[in-house]
């Protein structure tokens, strides 16, 4: 690559322009999720689960093109509890493959995040269904350890055991 080359030409005649969110409106549409694109780069996937309501944002980052994947968890930390939130993100991360947990400083909230760097191809709609059945996945089984923690006064390994903990059947 040549040193007046910017590292990701998306003007170049070699690469056609195609964007995953695109494709991401199609799946949505096929599965049935409920969506909303104000922007042509951004849009929030909304998944209801057993334990609460999700919205996914998902921002195509044409500079880098990259697709970025972020879950906002409300409610706001308490200041008493963000030590054993931390404990618990750490130990949730340890435990998941992909994407991971973090701390927003400036809102005192937990979020998923998630990159997928698609420099020159195309997002395919499998891989789109299982980035984001992957990530709610993992949303969905970190929701109630992180209540347990705000709510219950657990600490983060007695949170995270609680919920790997198997049950048979539906009451």
């Amino acid at each position: 690559m040549g040193a007046n080359r910017p590292a990701y030409d998306l003007h170049s005649k070699e690469s056609r322009y195609i964007n995953p969110l695109d494709t991401i409106e199609e799946v949505c549409g096929r599965r049935d999720w409920a969506w909303e694109r104000d922007e042509d780069d951004a849009l929030t996937l909304f998944s209801g689960n057993k334990w609460t309501d999700f919205r996914l944002a998902i921002n195509y980052l044409r500079d880098c093109q990259a697709l970025q994947l972020m879950l906002l968890f409300d409610p706001k930390v308490p200041d008493t509890r963000q030590a054993e939130v931390l404990r618990l993100l750490a130990q949730a991360n340890s435990r998941n493959w992909l994407g991971h947990f973090d701390w927003w400083e400036e809102e005192r909230a937990v979020m998923f995040r998630y990159g997928l760097p698609l420099r020159g191809a195309s997002l395919a709609a499998r891989q789109c269904e299982d980035v984001i059945d992957l990530a709610l996945e993992a949303c969905e089984m970190f929701f109630p350890a992180l209540q347990y923690v705000l709510w219950s006064g657990l600490g983060a390994e007695e949170a995270i055991r609680l919920c790997q903990m198997q049950t048979v059947g539906e009451a």
